[in-house]
């Protein structure tokens, strides 16, 4: 056996070992994830385990826990369970593991930046970024990043998300607000006030003066002073979704909103109001494009969300499940499917993304749901003839990926897929996925 061989037999064994530890009764499956163990699955002897397991930490695919005996686990299977990304990936001492399974504040929690806490934020705070799917693997980079933005002093830095329609910018922007406040660095009663600039882009007067707001006489039918969304978002996120297409003028309000924290309200000649806010910008264009270099320069942080076609198998697989046992969840029914419906699922073109693709999957299950209302079945059954023609070509696209997802992706115990809309996510995940 090479060597990438045994390195591979290994971490599959750390897999199937931590899939065998028990997040409900951690300290009597322990022993699951000792070196021993790990080696009896692998079958190859303790030395060489425990060398290859110190090679998989160094990758960064596996968590260390530094007590008598050493223990390793599978570091995405073990975040995919708890449905949030760990703070860091050694620990001290098995106390300390266990601590943050369960959630508990550790006195002097390790943390993967090195950096300590300051002025009392919980830099390691769970969030709404640990259940985004992704959060482990392709959304990894731009969540850390995210969240070293919202802790940067005295207030944030401002961001900017681009990608393409449907890859969760919205969503990726309200993770941000709430990490913000279960870090302690936004106020609990922070808001978090939306707006979509293409709502009033042929209309630059009224734009404004929903950003800014405006005071009496400043136009034709402003008959009272009213405030904009600036001063509502103070204190907390202003989100600004197609930011593309606010026009010149207002990018350059908002540049001086960033450089100074003040601006007036359209018609004032008093006094300028000052906010402290953090701006977050989202556009499905090239930013370089269609926005003036100044402003961008006054935005330090752009991240680039990836479409739905570049991220894995693994995610794109988990994401069907989770769209799937949502609308089990709403039907409060049962929905069964095979591996070849789940496989069109995963593999066809959407090239509107995540957006698309629960929008499909809803599609696809109201004719399921019609036919089950009709038969008063007891579960419902997606059949192919559910997909639209698009979904079946996804029976027809790289079948070597397809033969990948059926014998490695997914458990050997299940032929058919059952999803129980009264089940927890985490239960279908540990259910169906290996």
């Amino acid at each position: 056996m090479s060597k990438p061989q045994r390195c591979e037999r290994v971490y599959q064994a750390v897999a199937a070992c931590t899939a065998r530890f028990s997040l409900a009764e951690p300290r009597k499956t322990i022993r699951h994830l000792q070196v021993s163990a790990i080696a009896e699955q692998a079958g190859v002897s303790p030395n060489n385990a425990s060398t290859e397991l110190c090679r998989l930490f160094r990758q960064g695919r596996l968590v260390r826990v530094d007590s008598r005996p050493r223990l390793y686990c599978d570091l995405q299977l073990l975040e995919r369970r708890l449905r949030r990304t760990l703070p860091a990936v050694e620990y001290g001492s098995l106390e300390q593991f266990l601590t943050e399974l369960r959630g508990e504040d550790a006195s002097a929690p390790p943390q993967r930046s090195g950096a300590a806490p300051e002025g009392g934020l919980h830099a390691g705070a769970a969030s709404e970024f640990d259940g985004l799917i992704g959060c482990g693997q392709s959304l990894r980079d731009a969540i850390a990043t995210a969240k070293a933005a919202m802790l940067y002093p005295p207030f944030g830095m401002h961001t900017l998300l681009t990608g393409e329609t449907g890859v969760g910018k919205s969503n990726f922007a309200a993770c941000m607000y709430d990490y913000g406040r279960r870090c302690g660095k936004l106020a609990p009663d922070a808001r978090f006030v939306t707006f979509n600039c293409a709502n009033y882009s042929d209309n630059p007067q009224l734009l404004m003066s929903q950003l800014f707001g405006h005071c009496r006489g400043a136009f034709t039918g402003a008959d009272h002073d009213r405030p904009g969304l600036v001063e509502h978002a103070d204190g907390g996120i202003l989100f600004l979704d197609e930011i593309h297409r606010l026009h010149p003028e207002g990018q350059e309000k908002l540049f001086h909103l960033i450089d100074k924290g003040t601006f007036r309200r359209m018609g004032e000649t008093a006094d300028d109001r000052h906010v402290r806010i953090l701006i977050v910008g989202a556009t499905t264009e090239s930013p370089q494009a269609c926005m003036l270099s100044t402003f961008l320069r006054r935005i330090s942080v752009h991240l680039v969300l990836p479409p739905l076609r570049e991220r894995s198998v693994q995610e794109r697989l988990t994401l069907v499940l989770y769209f799937i046992w949502r609308e089990a969840k709403v039907l409060k029914r049962r929905i069964q499917l095979d591996r070849d419906i789940l496989s069109a699922l995963v593999h066809y073109h959407c090239p509107g993304n995540i957006g698309q693709l629960q929008t499909d999957i809803r599609l696809s299950l109201a004719n399921v749901y019609f036919r089950y209302l009709m038969g008063q079945r007891d579960l419902l059954q997606i059949q192919l003839s559910d997909l639209s023609g698009g979904i079946q070509q996804g029976l027809f696209i790289s079948p070597a990926s397809r033969s990948l997802l059926v014998s490695e992706r997914l458990s050997a115990d299940h032929p058919d897929l059952v999803i129980d809309g009264a089940w927890d996510f985490s239960q279908v995940l540990e259910t169906y996925l290996v």
